[in-house]
């Protein structure tokens, strides 16, 4: 196995994600060569083409900005507003609607680059930097990093967001940073 599907080492978040256990993984990986009854284990399935059936999984050849993850998520029906941290970084804030505390929201940390190699490493460097568990898609110059959860949750919600498709999903494992294939692709 390359990496651990648990999420134990990782700098703990403190968020609890929505419930996504009804994401159906099955239906939407599979193994690399193309088969079903794929092992939801690093290096072990990619994304079933059907996953993203009807997205555009266009290469981002332009300079993009926060509002293209704005706009991709309300075709989701995720109607949240970015929260500038800073020039270059968003906070998006999804409510845990089957959390009734004060805390009941999962926040995703959207950096705005200067192109897509300065995003990858942004990735790349902040996954290992908070360790097995965090994740993130990268789309163009926009680095989308997410709080520590198993894989299969991480990737439920992923799937059910639609994230994988709008970019390329990778998953912090113990010593490095995993891409999974399928869905949208840059190279």
């Amino acid at each position: 196995m390359l990496a651990t599907t648990s999420c134990e080492a990782g700098i703990s978040s403190g968020i609890d994600y929505p419930d996504v256990s009804g994401i159906d993984l099955d239906g939407n990986v599979v193994t690399p060569e193309g088969g079903d009854n794929a092992s939801i284990s690093i290096g072990e399935f990619k994304f079933a083409p059907e996953t993203c059936t009807g997205l555009d999984l266009t290469f981002a050849k332009d300079d993009l900005d926060q509002e293209d993850l704005t706009r991709f998520l309300a075709r989701q029906n995720v109607n949240v507003k970015p929260k500038r941290a800073r020039d270059d970084l968003f906070w998006y804030e999804i409510e845990n609607k089957e959390d009734e505390g004060d805390d009941s929201v999962l926040r995703l940390r959207l950096a705005v680059l200067k192109d897509r190699y300065a995003a990858s490493k942004d990735l790349h460097d902040a996954l290992l930097q908070h360790g097995p568990g965090w994740w993130g898609v990268r789309r163009g110059n926009l680095a989308l990093l997410a709080p520590r959860a198993s894989l299969k949750t991480a990737l439920r919600f992923a799937v059910k967001y639609k994230l994988v498709c709008w970019g390329m999903f990778t998953y912090a494992g113990s010593d490095d940073a995993y891409v999974v294939a399928g869905g949208y692709t840059e190279f």
